[in-house]
């Protein structure tokens, strides 16, 4: 408790905010997952630039996409012609080079970049645009080298790096996908807990107003959880993943194992199952008989729980991240300000 009630009641609402936003980012991570969203749309971008087809050592035919899909150093638990959740660009160049390669000489392994650029001159799996983007790549890769002095890296691996760098900026334009599908997920899931729990910003705030010991329990557990250092590290992780290509660099794996993605659902669940029984025990939660007593007026109250409904799932939408930095400056906030003056400083001016 702070000694300033309303201080209290603003870190108890940001505090709530937090705990509804973590059960929403957990419950939408489970969704992403559960419907392998990400897969979807890296699999969808391959197929689409990488749609010539290409013939397999069996005879069939697929589209480059897919083969780089069905590559040995992509793949993982996936089925045949689908994406992993996470291609590395390192994988991703790797299975490119070498699904060109085999295409135009099964037998020969390229050693040299002039091997490698008569390779791409001569395959047909690629389109016409990204085939002269490849050799551009590698003429200027071979340009390079030769104009090194000192020579810390071959020409192969100046050409990969250069198609590493074309994939990460292709990865960083497709998280935007992404991102508007989980902004979709997060407003049905955000609406659905706001709803389900009762979550009414304006209910809980005259709530917390009106009952000052329930307040102080709740802005001391906020106090308490802005400075718990492994919260602050999970966030932290969360915070960088969202900025970070969400598709080829948050993992610079293939794919999770099923024992990982079990591990990780029950991983989500707990953090739902903490956040909702902190909610539980901080306020009443949840849609009683007693909420539709003594009302007045019927507009009001349904102007007022639409208002403060309306309100949680803005907040929710801002996300967990947001919410445990503005409850780390609210908290620094209340610790702030001028020392009392000492005793001894007391004294000498007495004497």
């Amino acid at each position: 408790m702070s000694g300033f009630p309303i201080l209290d009641l603003v870190i108890g609402i940001i505090f709530i905010y937090f705990l509804l936003s973590i059960i929403s980012s957990s419950v939408v991570e489970m969704i992403l997952t559960a419907k392998r969203i990400r897969a979807r749309v890296l699999e969808k971008w391959l197929v689409t630039i990488f749609d010539k087809k290409i013939k397999q050592s069996d005879g069939t035919e697929i589209t480059l996409g897919q083969a780089i899909m069905d590559h040995c150093s992509v793949t993982a638990l996936s089925k045949k012609g689908q994406s992993t959740s996470y291609i590395g660009p390192k994988n991703f160049t790797t299975a490119l080079i070498e699904k060109i390669t085999f295409q135009v000489d099964p037998t020969k392994i390229v050693k040299t970049i002039d091997e490698l650029i008569t390779s791409i001159e001569k395959t047909t799996v690629l389109s016409t645009e990204f085939q002269r983007a490849l050799l551009n790549y590698a003429y200027e890769a071979k340009d390079s080298y030769e104009k090194l002095t000192v020579k810390t890296m071959s020409e192969i691996e100046m050409f990969r790096s250069k198609v590493e760098n074309w994939y990460d900026s292709s990865m960083d334009r497709l998280t935007g996908v992404l991102k508007r599908h989980s902004s979709f997920f997060t407003i049905i899931v955000a609406c659905s807990i706001a709803i389900f729990l009762n979550a009414d910003s304006i209910a809980i705030s005259k709530y917390l107003y009106s009952n000052p010991e329930a307040r102080a329990k709740l802005a001391a557990k906020a106090y308490e959880t802005a400075k718990d250092s492994t919260i602050k590290a999970n966030l932290t992780t969360v915070k960088n993943a969202i900025a970070a290509d969400t598709i080829s660099r948050t993992k610079d794996s293939t794919e999770q194992t099923i024992e990982q993605i079990e591990q990780n659902f029950k991983a989500k669940l707990n953090e739902v199952n903490e956040a909702n029984a902190a909610l539980k025990a901080a306020i009443p939660i949840g849609w009683s008989n007693t909420d539709f007593k003594a009302i007045d007026s019927w507009f009001l109250f349904i102007l007022s729980k639409i208002g403060g409904l309306a309100l949680t799932v803005l907040a929710i939408f801002m996300g967990a991240p947001f919410w445990f930095d503005i409850l780390n400056k609210v908290a620094n906030l209340r610790g702030s300000g001028p020392k009392p003056a000492s005793t001894a400083a007391g004294d000498d001016k007495k004497s």
